[in-house]
């Protein structure tokens, strides 16, 4: 019997991973309804640094390398991904400014953040004395990991 479940676990996925996508309805595809998005986020860093400095950013996933970003006062720089069907999606961040730097998590499986990120957007903005996730169920800016001195 375990060989059976074996058996169509394979097809399935075979099936969803070869099979051509065809709109249904609304934006959903034949993809979507073979191996379902669990959810749909987006994730944002902003420059709210009080100075002229610029903001180095570098994002990464254990599947996607998002790219070396220089922000200005004021930009933004976000992606839009499906968390995974095992809820081990991660993205983190690589920050500097001057002679101050971090490496922050910025997204990963946690019921906690998912709540502050209003279940799908989560905005992180560098300021001068850390890194501020936006909190959307109380309207404020939280500070979530200060900088870290030198390189």
């Amino acid at each position: 019997m375990n060989n059976i479940k074996q058996f169509l676990f394979a097809i399935y996925i075979d099936l969803a991973l070869s099979r051509q996508e065809h709109v249904l309805a609304g934006d959903t595809t034949t993809k979507d309804v073979i191996v379902p998005k669990i959810s749909d986020w987006q994730v944002t860093v902003a420059n709210g640094l009080i100075t002229t400095e610029n903001l180095f950013v570098h994002c990464k996933s254990k599947e996607d390398d998002l790219g070396e970003q220089n922000l200005r006062y004021g930009d933004r720089f976000s992606w839009n991904f499906g968390e995974n069907m095992l809820h081990s999606t991660l993205f983190w961040c690589y920050m500097s400014k001057d002679d101050v730097h971090m490496n922050v998590k910025v997204f990963w499986d946690d019921v906690i953040l998912f709540h502050r990120c209003g279940w799908k957007n989560c905005v992180w903005t560098a300021k001068n004395d850390g890194i501020y996730l936006w909190n959307s169920a109380t309207g404020e800016d939280m500070l979530m990991e200060k900088w870290e001195v030198g390189w």
